[in-house]
C-alpha cells in the first residue's frame, strides 16, 4: 500500500480524503468527530468509509471487480456484464500483480 511506503502520517491521508469523499460521507463523519471517536490509523479510517459507503450506496456497493461473476451466482455460472475483466486487461498488457 501506498501510505506504507511513503510514509506521511494518517492525519495527512485522513484529511485530504475528507476532500474527497462524498457530502453524505462527509455528514456521517461528524458524529464521529463530535464524539471524539474518530478512526486514528488510515487503514481504521478507509474501513470505516467502506462500511458507511456500503450502508449508504447499498445499490452501488454490490458489484464486483474480482471476478466475471455476479455475487451469488457463481453455481449458476452467470456473468456480470458490469464485472471488471482485471486478468483478462493484465495478460494484455504483460502485467501481473
Amino acid at each position: 500500500m501506498l501510505a506504507r511506503i511513503v510514509n506521511y502520517s494518517n492525519k495527512v491521508y485522513i484529511d485530504k480524503m475528507k476532500e474527497v469523499i462524498p457530502d453524505e460521507l462527509r455528514n456521517m463523519l461528524v458524529i464521529y468527530e463530535i464524539t471524539n471517536q474518530s478512526p486514528k490509523t488510515w487503514d481504521d479510517y478507509l474501513k470505516l468509509l467502506m462500511q458507511a459507503y456500503k450502508a449508504l450506496y447499498l445499490d452501488k456497493a454490490q458489484g464486483t471487480i474480482s471476478g466475471p461473476e455476479t455475487i451469488g451466482e457463481k453455481s449458476k455460472g452467470k456473468k456480470n456484464p458490469d464485472a471488471m475483466e482485471i486478468d483478462e486487461i493484465q495478460r494484455k498488457e504483460g502485467k501481473s500483480l
